[in-house]
């Protein structure tokens, strides 16, 4: 199965973006985007300067959002160590996170697993996360699988989905000893259903390939719809050549390009050589050789080999 998502991205961003994934139900699995996203207002400020740690840590997680306050590192990480030296463990979890991003920090990743542990102590389902997958990568602590999936399951086992995401990808491409493609499978399932936009892109491939899964286009394009409609770009890659195809959905040209579009905007090379290719062919938007030779130079650029094959051709 291709490897959809790294574990070296699984830093401020997945914290950041995680509230996509959690069902407001879901109290118990809410990321701490759920959790901490609160309006600024004077008495939230009064609070904080009366040394109340939730709003200390939300003070500091709207500096570092920057949408209900200005962009301030400096400000959001004096208020987020404020809140986590009172053993507030959402701000435990987003100081560890600027240590390993070297955000509003030097980067230091011992003591990003520092952060981390204590707030995995308290049960924290983000840091349990991030914990795990440092341990899978080798970020800060040696490398143990087994201590990868104690955590990550910890937090998979209260339908986390970014846990049960990455605990597939450990099953998946771990250690040998620890490898299992059904259970990865059932996680990126799980995981999926809990709207996870890694997850259902990771299904949708297996779907598509066929190596894991039996192939089924019906299935492997509904999943890269669900990532599509989510914003990731290869969902938004491989629902477009679903559509050009005709796999699992109706052939529709002008759809696929209008996703390779998407695609390519964020910067994914795949989609880039296609909408290229588009315009070379006039399939599903008019030809056009100058917005094709843009984009395949665009692509080719970035070392994508199939656009500079492409490109070698039309000289």
């Amino acid at each position: 199965m291709k490897k959809i998502l790294s574990f070296t991205t699984v830093l401020f961003p997945f914290i950041l973006s995680a509230a996509q994934a959690q069902p407001a139900a879901q109290a118990k699995s809410q990321s701490i985007t759920v959790r901490l996203q609160s309006d600024y207002t004077p008495a939230l400020q009064k609070a904080a300067d009366q040394g109340n740690a939730d709003a200390e840590a939300k003070v500091g997680f709207g500096y570092f959002r920057g949408k209900t306050l200005p962009h301030d590192y400096a400000k959001g990480i004096f208020w987020l160590q404020k809140a986590a030296d009172q053993g507030h463990s959402d701000a435990e979890t987003l100081l560890g996170n600027a240590y390993q991003q070297g955000v509003g920090l030097p980067k230091n990743q011992e003591k990003a697993i520092f952060w981390y542990q204590k707030a995995a102590d308290q049960g924290n389902l983000d840091a349990q996360t991030l914990l795990g997958a440092a341990y899978h990568m080798g970020q800060g602590v040696p490398k143990n699988d087994q201590k990868a999936i104690f955590w990550l399951q910890k937090a998979a086992d209260q339908a986390f989905p970014q846990a049960q995401n990455f605990l597939g990808e450990v099953y998946e491409t771990g250690d040998p000893a620890v490898r299992n493609i059904e259970k990865a499978i059932s996680w990126y399932q799980r995981a999926a259903e809990g709207n996870s936009v890694t997850a259902q892109a990771h299904l949708g491939m297996a779907y598509h390939e066929g190596t894991k899964l039996p192939k089924n286009y019906e299935k492997s394009t509904f999943w890269f719809k669900k990532a599509a409609l989510q914003g990731d770009d290869q969902g938004q890659f491989f629902y477009g050549l679903a559509c050009l195809k005709g796999e699992g959905v109706a052939k529709n040209p002008r759809e696929a390009v209008s996703w390779f579009q998407k695609a390519a905007d964020q910067g994914n090379l795949q989609a880039t050589t296609r909408l290229g290719l588009a315009y070379a062919s006039g399939e599903g938007v008019p030809a056009s050789k100058e917005k094709a030779v843009f984009w395949l130079r665009k692509a080719a650029g970035q070392g994508e080999p199939n656009a500079q094959r492409i490109l070698s051709m039309m000289r």
